[in-house]
């Protein structure tokens, strides 16, 4: 079971879900964490949220995108999607 990482509802299985699409800033290295779901600090918003960490062989990583964030409709996904904008210490290239 999923959490939308902007309103931090429940998105049950059979349920519909958006994720956003991140690359990591240079520097920034999650490799430990690949094929979890981890929390990450969100200093724009002042809380944890849920991320993805893509594994090395996963289509995500064949894309070039580091993490990902579900996100329950497209309205928390833009919201989601502006705060993390903000994070440019951690996340580039955001795609929805």
């Amino acid at each position: 079971m999923f959490r939308c990482a902007w309103c931090m509802k429940k998105i049950g299985e059979n349920q519909p879900l958006t994720a956003l699409s991140v690359k990591f800033a240079e520097g920034v290295d999650f490799k430990d964490k690949e094929g979890e779901i981890i929390q990450v600090y969100l200093s724009s918003r002042r809380t944890s949220v849920p991320m993805f960490v893509a594994t090395a062989d996963s289509e995500a990583k064949k894309h070039g995108k580091d993490g990902l964030f579900t996100v329950c409709d497209e309205k928390c996904g833009q919201k989601m999607k502006n705060a993390l904008s903000k994070e440019i210490n951690t996340f580039q290239n955001i795609d929805i």
